[in-house]
């Protein structure tokens, strides 16, 4: 009496389970997710951080074929030197270095350069190539001048520039 007594009752809970399993008949639509590959989309005036933006039109109007010297010209704070025929910043000390607001010339402490949002540091020995970035090739370019170390990482004590 007992396992039949059992028995049915563990069939009317197996039944009754598959009844509160209907399917809904709502459909709920969302709205639109945008992502974005920035760390933040805000306007560029409520930045704490000083930021300077170089257009296509604004490099052309220079003369010179590599980038490092229009940024050099067009960013208040910036400095880039050039020792000889060897380029830019091959080694630290070597042929020259960037430096925003006396902060750099060390390319793991200095100043982070990215390429389309891509950190640029595995050029020779650890250094980026700034001999590389030749002004035809680039549409616009983000000077970030300041310590940035917060949304780019340790590498961006001086600054952040965005190719």
């Amino acid at each position: 009496m007992f396992k039949r007594l059992l028995f049915i009752s563990s069939v009317l809970l197996a039944g009754s389970s598959t009844a509160f399993g209907q399917k809904d008949s709502l459909h709920f639509s969302l709205d639109e997710v945008i992502v974005t590959g920035t760390r933040a989309q805000v306007n560029r005036n409520n930045v704490p951080m000083t930021i300077s933006v170089i257009n296509r039109n604004d490099i052309e109007k220079s003369s010179e074929s590599a980038l490092l010297p229009v940024l050099s010209e067009r960013i208040p704070g910036m400095f880039v030197t050039e020792r000889g025929v060897t380029g830019f910043g091959v080694s630290t000390g070597g042929a020259g270095g960037i430096t925003m607001r006396g902060v750099g010339g060390s390319p793991t402490t200095g100043v982070l350069i990215l390429i389309d949002g891509h950190p640029q540091y595995m050029g020779i020995m650890g250094h980026h190539l700034p001999d590389a970035y030749v002004a035809s090739d680039v549409e616009r370019v983000e000077v970030v001048r300041g310590p940035a170390s917060i949304l780019y990482g340790s590498n961006a004590m001086g600054g952040v520039i965005n190719i």
